[in-house]
């Protein structure tokens, strides 16, 4: 059969949207109906599933130990810590139900997910001194990291892998030595940088690689000694370097205005991508055939991906893979998973399932929550073979029949994500506002829910900006400070208000001559973000003059940066 490309309406923001012949082939493929949803509005429905950064201590409901947990105190279902969730002293099979035709699918399901103890936190492997994390795999003395694996002595930030010693980072690989940098790679003692690899020694760089002693640098390739792109000797280099004073507030925010204000005048390319061919999006890595995707390492053939690695034949999906296939509108799911649809949290070889929550090493379940390794289950009910492949196809019929209306209106049939009604979190707690920050109205009308913050016990002892100008000048008494972020909670960014500083970070603020911070861990994290190109497409044209390239790009035709196709910017920094 022959497809044409579909204009959609989308059934939550009204926005039009096409679905491409190329979308109704996967959907065939799967066996699902085309979404009601359009793309952006999907990708926020899957991450308002994923509290990353919120946390908080509460008594595990089976062991009765306080924990570090993503679900507040006064949450209404079960919690277990990671121990007690994967221990063998429950079993969430017996939990089932049997489905009634008199209700809503998702009316069963909601009860079901509302009634099945939950795991606390996500971690795996071992967890050594380093409680306060979330999403994690094999860390050691590590402190407020998430979405992190194989790490030693890091502090703050989001998307460590294989690093050590480094802090307030976002999406570093194999690093060490580096403070605040984003999307850099087997980088050594690099400050304040973005999209870098293998440099060393080096601060403020943007698009920099094999550079060594440079500073203020763009689209640098294997220098050495260089500040704001001009070379120096190295005499003179050191002498120039010592006088910017950065370990003074004032005169460190004075380098890095004139810094930002290179950076937003630079040539860019369109897309940050690394042995990938026929894709779109950025952040891509050796993967081939991807379109509007994002985070990506060695996928083929994918569709709206964001932060996948190492799977095939994928649509709508969210967050993990590792070596995954055939997984269309989920999130949260990965190691050898395949056919699923509309899955959260579910992982381990998870296969030929669809709508479920927190499963693994299973097959062949619809519907279920919390379930390990069982096969031919609904609703958390096992059932022969036969029997469940003849419920499966009469609940998806009643599905269309009797579709589920959410609280704002929003018909929910099969081959839709969950529905706004189970999201256990506030929007404000989860990944969705990092990426597509809203106001509190904006959420609520949408049908979410908004978590205002709470008030905090602690009263700072001093302000952010008061502290200490300059770190040489700082003593040991700013440890037992009870320090006042400047945003003082008036923002959208899940301020803590007051933070503390621990010996290891002073310490690390006085070896690499890094003033002290004036905002807590969050707003800090969101700075970052900031300065990091969105998850969202814009057609444009080559700004080379003579070149008449187009293509789609991640950079706003509003921002100021000179942004070229992938081959005039390489002609231009190589």
């Amino acid at each position: 059969m022959e497809y044409q490309p579909e204009n959609k309406v989308c059934q939550n923001c009204k926005k039009d949207f096409i679905i491409e012949p190329e979308d109704f082939i996967f959907y065939e493929k799967i066996k699902v109906p085309p979404p009601t949803f359009c793309p952006e509005c999907r990708l926020i429905r899957r991450l308002i599933m994923r509290d990353e950064r919120v946390l908080y201590k509460r008594k595990c409901d089976m062991c009765g130990k306080d924990k570090i947990i993503v679900y507040p105190p006064d949450s209404q279902f079960k919690i277990y810590c990671r121990d007690c969730f994967h221990g063998d002293n429950w079993d969430a099979i017996d939990y089932g139900k049997d489905f009634d035709y008199s209700k809503t699918f998702f009316e069963q399901y909601i009860a079901l997910y509302n009634s099945v103890p939950r795991v606390g936190v996500i971690k795996q492997g071992f967890s050594i001194d380093s409680e306060y994390t979330n999403r994690v795999t094999d860390l050691k003395n590590c402190y407020l990291i998430f979405a992190a694996a194989n790490n030693i002595d890091c502090s703050y930030g989001f998307s460590y892998w294989d690093c050590n010693n480094s802090m307030d980072c976002l999406n570093i690989i194999k690093c060490e030595k580096c403070y605040w940098c984003n999307d850099c790679f087997n980088c050594n003692g690099l400050n304040f940088s973005r999209e870098c690899q293998d440099c060393i020694n080096s601060s403020f760089l943007m698009n920099c690689r094999n550079c060594q002693n440079c500073f203020g640098c763009v689209n640098l390739r294997n220098k050495n000694y260089y500040i704001f792109n001009k070379p120096y000797a190295k005499e003179d280099y050191l002498r120039i370097i010592e006088s910017f004073n950065l370990q003074n507030k004032n005169s460190f925010g004075k380098i890095k205005d004139k810094v930002n204000a290179i950076f937003a005048s630079s040539i860019v390319p369109a897309i940050v991508e690394l042995k990938s061919v026929d894709s779109s999006g950025n952040w891509i890595e050796n993967s081939k055939n991807i379109k509007n995707s994002f985070g990506c390492n060695n996928v083929e053939n994918g569709k709206n991906l964001f932060i996948i690695n190492d799977s095939k034949d994928v649509m709508d999906f969210t967050y993990w893979g590792k070596g995954s296939e055939l997984i269309y509108d989920t999130t949260s799911a990965g190691i050898q998973c395949s056919n699923l649809r509309f899955c959260n949290e579910s992982w381990n070889q998870l296969i030929d399932s669809e709508y479920c929550h927190n499963c693994l090493s299973s097959s062949n379940l619809f519907g279920c929550v919390g379930l390990k390794n069982k096969k031919y289950c609904i609703l958390n009910k096992q059932y022969t073979k036969e029997n469940y492949e003849k419920l499966v196809s009469l609940i998806k019929k009643q599905m269309f029949e009797m579709p589920y209306i959410d609280k704002v209106g929003r018909e929910i049939k099969y081959g839709e994500f969950f529905p706004c009604d189970m999201v256990p979190f506030a929007y404000n707690e989860t990944i969705a506002q990092e990426y597509f920050p809203k106001t509190k109205e904006e959420v609520l009308k949408m049908g979410f829910r908004w978590k205002e913050n709470d008030k905090k016990a602690h009263i700072p002892t001093v302000i952010g900006d008061q502290l200490t100008d300059n770190i040489n000048e700082v003593n040991d008494s700013v440890l037992n400070e009870i320090i006042g972020c400047v945003h003082k909670g008036d923002c959208s960014h899940q301020c803590t208000e007051a933070f503390k500083i621990t010996p290891d970070e002073l310490q690390f603020y006085r070896i690499n001559n890094i003033p002290l911070p004036e905002m807590c861990p969050n707003c800090r994290h969101y700075e970052r973000l900031a300065s990091r190109n969105p998850i969202k497409l814009w057609h444009r044209k080559c700004m080379r003059p003579s070149c008449n390239n187009e293509f789609e790009t991640s950079y706003d035709p509003n921002r100021t940066e000179k942004v070229y196709c992938l081959e005039c910017y390489r002609k231009e920094v190589i």
